[in-house]
């Protein structure tokens, strides 16, 4: 049974990451390229740590605001991990 089961997953993320892989099949590309989503992603980290900065050390509320900010900067440049991105 868990045989079954790990064979299930496994074929599952085989699966998605050859979807990821064809270009071709319509699949989803993002509108910004490689390098800005990676320039925006390591931005956001910094003033998510600032922000962290502010809230533990300074105001709370400006921190809370730079670390939301920073959230919906990254989510609108369609920046997110995906582990499967190098398979």
């Amino acid at each position: 049974m868990a045989e079954h089961a790990r064979s299930t997953v496994e074929k599952a993320v085989d699966d998605l990451s050859d979807d990821y892989k064809d270009s071709d099949s319509g699949a989803y590309r993002p509108v910004f390229n490689d390098t800005v989503r990676t320039v925006i992603y390591v931005a956001s980290l910094v003033a998510s740590i600032v922000g962290l900065g502010f809230m533990t050390f300074g105001d709370a509320q400006v921190g809370g605001f730079i670390s939301t900010a920073a959230g919906f900067i990254a989510s609108g440049f369609g920046v997110a991990y995906n582990p499967l991105r190098n398979i």
